[in-house]
């Protein structure tokens, strides 16, 4: 089993994501990671990483494909996609001197630094998923009070028309 990427365009409508959550959750199939975001068509566009096997991966293709709402399931192959991740992150409170290491690691990562109050920070590293579990697991759970992450993000390299 290896980690699948599906693209799944469909109709912006009420309980679209609840229906394609549902198709993964019979099959006893974990998402690793769901986003949606709003195309200019007004379409959605849904990308939903999980893992399975080639067989199970055309399977649940064809079985979202015959969701109502559904216009298009394309799986996509992380050589031929860009991906990328943004993550949001909490410190606890640090001393000034840790505090100046920290601004300097995460600026140097690539990561900005949002907020600075009462000796905690908010930052912000975007990038691969590989780039953000660096930065987090360098930062230590010994400093970091608080994580969100918006889940992976792709698009195909391919020019469709």
């Amino acid at each position: 089993m290896r980690t699948r990427i599906f693209s799944v365009l469909c109709e912006n409508v009420a309980g679209v994501m609840m229906r394609v959550s549902r198709c993964f959750t019979r099959r006893q199939i974990n998402m690793d990671s769901i986003t949606v975001g709003i195309e200019p068509s007004g379409l959605a566009r849904i990308i939903i990483l999980f893992k399975a096997d080639d067989k199970m991966a055309s399977f649940m293709q064809r079985v979202l494909m015959r969701l109502e709402p559904i216009v298009e399931v394309q799986m996509l192959e992380p050589e031929n996609s860009v991906a990328r991740e943004i993550c949001l992150f909490k410190t606890r409170k640090l001393g000034e001197e840790e505090m100046s290491e920290v601004i300097r690691f995460i600026q140097s990562a690539g990561g900005k630094v949002l907020e600075i109050r009462e000796g905690s920070l908010i930052g912000e590293i975007g990038g691969s998923h590989e780039e953000v579990e660096r930065l987090l697991s360098s930062l230590g759970t010994e400093r970091l009070k608080e994580v969100a992450r918006s889940g992976q993000v792709y698009l195909s390299r391919n020019n469709r028309e």
